[in-house]
């Protein structure tokens, strides 16, 4: 009990002398998605990765792009190889970081998802691209950590 108190008062005069202890600083992200994802799109660690179903049959693909501007900018899409509307999401974080999501009816794509202050950190990925119901109608693909640096 005495070490708890002891250990509350040292707390107690940290605060209290107005020391405070900046959290990390976490990657922000871009308000809605954008049509054109700047920078250059990786070709390492994976990438881009086709989106798969369970018998290996792919129906899009997980992209992701970098930029140096705003302290690292990544961008992430999933693109479609078909031509008609189909349920397709992209989602993007780093590690411990809130995931970015586009997600809706497209024709083409969904995304770009956009991460700003990502120099320095790892991105996580995910893509999702539905042709209807049943498993053999779900196409995934997942990457992470990637681009890290």
């Amino acid at each position: 009990m005495r070490s708890f108190v002891r250990k509350s008062a040292v707390v107690a005069g940290v605060v209290a002398a107005g020391i405070v202890v900046a959290p990390a600083a976490q990657a922000t992200t871009a308000a809605s998605p954008v049509a054109v994802c700047a920078g250059t799109e990786l070709h390492k660690d994976g990438l881009p990765k086709p989106l798969k179903n369970q018998l290996g049959e792919q129906a899009g693909t997980l992209r992701l792009w970098y930029s140096s501007a705003n302290g690292g900018t990544n961008c992430a899409k999933v693109t479609s190889d078909g031509g008609s509307a189909r349920s397709i999401s992209v989602s993007m974080w780093t590690n411990g970081g809130t995931p970015v999501t586009d997600s809706g009816p497209y024709h083409a794509y969904a995304g770009g998802v956009v991460l700003t202050g990502t120099a320095g950190k790892c991105i996580y990925l995910s893509g999702n691209l539905s042709l209807g119901t049943g498993t053999v109608n779900q196409f995934r693909a997942s990457a992470g950590p990637v681009a890290c640096g």
